[in-house]
């Protein structure tokens, strides 16, 4: 695979609106603390809620290689206006408690609705041996991802990438404020790809404890 591959209409389209709208139903359920509330789905087992079942059709599409024993997802919400800081994606239990860097094999993100100028950029940048400088220092090239609904977007899993907010779109004639800015959150599937499992307590097993609007969608 290329660093970066993007598949068009990536799920069917009756269990991409059932995710969709289980998303939507989440709402800003743990919003803040997103990145911290990520799950493990082995390879084979069977899905629990609408999101595991989707990650399974997705697993189909990327076909990660025979090392790949599973997937963490997670839930990406972001609100008009807001960006996400350049990272990459690593197992975050394990670099706090040793301070061990370690990348799945592939990042991904599903966008489940149209939201304006936001897209992701992934660079092409990765981590420096000290886990603190990046290579090279300046990103020479970097790709612009949008926000279109059933959009799939794989790409390496040791590069830098992050959400940038570009501003409120020009304001059309007629056009009252109201209106300028979006009023639903930003709503994408996040899809580690791994050849061991992240540690918790980041990563943890689903048990319908959080996001119950998931298993309503299943």
């Amino acid at each position: 695979m290329r660093k970066i591959k993007v598949f068009k209409d990536a799920l069917p389209d009756p269990l991409f609106r059932r995710l969709a709208g289980a998303v939507r139903a989440v709402g800003t359920e743990r919003m803040e603390d997103s990145y911290n509330t990520t799950f493990w789905f082995s390879l084979g087992a069977k899905p629990t809620n609408i999101a595991e079942e989707c990650v399974t059709k997705l697993f189909a599409l990327v076909r990660p290689g025979p090392k790949c024993i599973g997937m963490e997802w997670w839930l990406g919400r972001l609100k008009y206006g807001q960006s996400l800081p350049f990272h990459t994606d690593r197992d975050r239990s394990l670099r706090k408690q040793t301070g061990q860097i370690v990348h799945p094999f592939w990042s991904s993100i599903l966008y489940l609705n149209q939201f304006p100028s936001t897209p992701t950029i992934v660079l092409d940048q990765v981590l420096g041996p000290d886990g603190k400088s990046w290579v090279p220092p300046e990103a020479k090239s970097g790709t612009a991802l949008d926000a279109v609904p059933n959009e799939y977007a794989v790409f390496r899993g040791d590069l830098r990438h992050g959400v940038v907010a570009k501003g409120a779109p020009q304001k059309s004639p007629g056009r009252s404020r109201k209106t300028e800015k979006s009023p639903e959150l930003r709503l994408t599937l996040l899809v580690n790809y791994w050849d061991r499992r992240p540690m918790p307590p980041n990563c943890r097993d689903y048990d319908g404890t959080v996001y119950q609007a998931l298993q309503n969608g299943h």
